[in-house]
C-alpha cells in the first residue's frame, strides 16, 4: 500500500509540475479585462538573480506589486495594494497601502511557489520588444486560486533598490545586516530602527507612548493595524533579531 501511495504522488507531483510548467491559454488583467495573445509568451529557465524585483498587475485604484527578496539562499515575497481609509489621526480618507508577506517561497525551473499558489516566469513579446513577465494562476489578494487554463499577467516593473527607495524605512527590509553595521547606534537609535520596521506596515503603537509621538510626525506613517507580525520577512526577523540582542547587552 505505502509503494502505491509512493507511485501516485510521484504520478501526481509530475503532472502538477508539467502543467505550472506550460502557458495557460487564457491570459488577461483582472482588472481591465484585457486579454493576451499565449503566442506572445515563452517560457525559459533562467538564474533566480533574473527574476528578483517587482512585477506589476492591475491599473490605476486595482493596481499591486508582487515582490520578490532574496534572502540569502531563500526568497521571500511581499504583495503591496492598497485601499481607501480613515485616517487614525486626522479623520480623513487616504490611499492605505497594505502588504501580504510569504516566507517559504520555492523556485522549481520557471515556476514559484509560494503558500497554497504558483505563478509561472516568462518572456513577453510585444511590438518588437521583450520584457519580463509573471504569470500567477491565482489573486493572492483576495485568497483565490483560478481555474484551469488560467492565469493573470504581471510584468516586471522596477528594481527592488527602486521600490523600496527611502533607505530610513527600508534600511531593514531588504537585507539582512551584519552586527557591525548598527556599531555605534545609541540604544536609542537601534529603538528606532528596530520600530521602523513595524511602523512601515501600519502598526499602532500604545497612545502617548515615545514610539507612537516619534511616527506621528512622519507624514508616510499611517496607523491600522495592531498586529503586523504576519507581514515581517524572513529578513527583518533577522535583524529585529540582531538589535533586540544589542539593545539588551
Amino acid at each position: 500500500m505505502f509503494f502505491v501511495r509512493q507511485i501516485l504522488l510521484t504520478v501526481f507531483t509530475l503532472t502538477t509540475t508539467f502543467s505550472l510548467g506550460q502557458i495557460p491559454k487564457y491570459l488577461f488583467n483582472e482588472v481591465t479585462e484585457e486579454t493576451y495573445n499565449t503566442k506572445d509568451f515563452t517560457s525559459d529557465v533562467k538564474p533566480i538573480k533574473q527574476r528578483i524585483g517587482v512585477y506589476h498587475f492591475g491599473e490605476s485604484e486595482g493596481e499591486w506589486d508582487f515582490v520578490i527578496l532574496q534572502n540569502e539562499d531563500s526568497l521571500n515575497i511581499q504583495i503591496w495594494n492598497g485601499t481607501w481609509a480613515t485616517n487614525l489621526y486626522t479623520k480623513k480618507q487616504c490611499w492605505q497601502r497594505q502588504c501580504k508577506t510569504f516566507n517559504k517561497v520555492s523556485v522549481e525551473g520557471n515556476k514559484i511557489l509560494f503558500g497554497e499558489y504558483s505563478g509561472l516566469f516568462t518572456a513577453h513579446k510585444y511590438e518588437n520588444k521583450t520584457t519580463n513577465a509573471l504569470l500567477l494562476f491565482c489573486d493572492p489578494i483576495e485568497e483565490r486560486n483560478y481555474g484551469k487554463d488560467s492565469a493573470e499577467v504581471g510584468h516586471y516593473s522596477t528594481s527592488i533598490d527602486i521600490f523600496y527607495d527611502d533607505k530610513e524605512r527600508y534600511q531593514l527590509s531588504i537585507n539582512v545586516q551584519p552586527d557591525n553595521y548598527f556599531k555605534g547606534k545609541t540604544k536609542q537609535e537601534l529603538k528606532i530602527m528596530r520600530n521602523t520596521i513595524y511602523a512601515n506596515y501600519g502598526l499602532i503603537f500604545q497612545a502617548g507612548g515615545e514610539m507612537e509621538k516619534y511616527f506621528r510626525k512622519k507624514d508616510w506613517y499611517n496607523p491600522f493595524l495592531k498586529d503586523v507580525s504576519n507581514c515581517l520577512t524572513d529578513i527583518e526577523k533577522k535583524n529585529i533579531q540582531a538589535i533586540a540582542r544589542l539593545e539588551q547587552q
